[in-house]
């Protein structure tokens, strides 16, 4: 092959890659289907008469007895390695270990039976992940960056995950930055977030280049939510989210949390809300002492809840959930 048609061919690839992240992320949530349910291991939890926040005792509530006694209470730190889930369409589940500016480490799994098996993609260029995204079992991208998180790049797969192409940047996605603070990463560009006292990014949901959702929190401080549906360039508050450590939203009123160190379970708390965040009330515990910060993702009725390598699905919006194999 010519060096002019090497050239071209690697141009309209890249143009290719960045044509599926800006359809990714037009169609986030609108995926279809849903893999068999096993091996149910958490009940719905007790639910209050009232819209509660999360962290909160529902009234006469009994503490939970699952694991060794002791509810997961993982330390606050938005910029702490972490693991990334992300549901695409059917039984497709990407997965990335996020690594660190400075070591790397990052490793990132794509499944096309609903979590049951992980196959690893080999990205060597990825040592520092900021976003996974699933869209089939065919399709998936990431947003990363090498050791030093000098330069970022978006990897797309196509022929599920044998493959990637890159592409220079990231711009037309969102995603968390490399270093931890209240800033994030929009279509457009960086954008601050107006975290109050001294809060960063802990979490977020989009729902479309305009519409997100940010989870501000810290080690010690309650989390709060903030939203926008302008691309960044405004953003409304929520309200606080006692012991919420993640969230994702499948549409611009309802949404999963999951919440950490409530006293009435021992592991992760679901919880819900159905008018874009001003409440929420708990839905299930999820029963584990798994460590690390939860990664939560959603759409329509399932749902994924991933702590570390524990990794558990719903498909009845967060009300029951099975695990899946380790």
């Amino acid at each position: 092959m010519s060096r002019l048609r090497m050239l071209g061919a690697v141009g309209l690839a890249a143009m290719v890659a960045l044509d599926v992240v800006l359809v990714v992320l037009a169609v986030r949530h609108t995926h279809a289907g849903s893999p068999a349910m096993t091996g149910i291991v958490a009940t719905p939890a007790p639910t209050a008469s009232h819209s509660s926040t999360p962290g909160a005792d529902p009234a006469g509530s009994p503490r939970a007895t699952g694991g060794p006694g002791a509810t997961v209470r993982p330390a606050l730190d938005p910029g702490a390695p972490r693991v990334l889930v992300d549901i695409g369409a059917a039984g497709a589940v990407a997965r990335a270990a996020t690594g660190a500016c400075g070591t790397g480490g990052a490793t990132i799994e794509l499944s096309r039976d609903g979590g049951e098996s992980f196959q690893r993609a080999s990205v060597p260029a990825a040592a520092v992940v900021l976003r996974v995204a699933s869209v089939d079992a065919e399709q998936a991208w990431v947003v990363a960056a090498g050791a030093d998180c000098a330069t970022l790049t978006t990897f797309t797969t196509t022929d599920g995950g044998g493959t990637w192409t890159p592409s220079n940047g990231s711009d037309g996605s969102w995603h968390r930055l490399p270093v931890a603070g209240a800033r994030i990463h929009a279509p457009t560009g960086d954008v601050d977030v107006p975290c109050p006292r001294r809060l960063k990014v802990l979490g977020y949901s989009t729902l479309s280049r305009d519409q997100a959702y940010v989870l501000c929190g810290r080690e010690g401080a309650a989390p709060v939510l903030l939203r926008t549906v302008d691309g960044g360039a405004s953003w409304s508050d929520r309200g606080e989210m006692p012991g919420a450590v993640d969230l994702d939203f499948v549409s611009a009123t309802t949404g999963l949390a999951a919440v950490a160190g409530n006293r009435s379970c021992a592991g992760i708390s679901v919880h819900a809300s159905t008018d874009s965040g001003a409440s929420w009330k708990p839905r299930a515990c999820v029963e584990t002492t798994a460590g690390g910060l939860p990664d939560i993702t959603a759409d329509g009725d399932r749902a994924y809840l991933g702590v570390g390598e524990a990794l558990w699905f719903s498909g009845d919006g967060g009300r029951t959930w099975a695990s899946r194999p380790a």
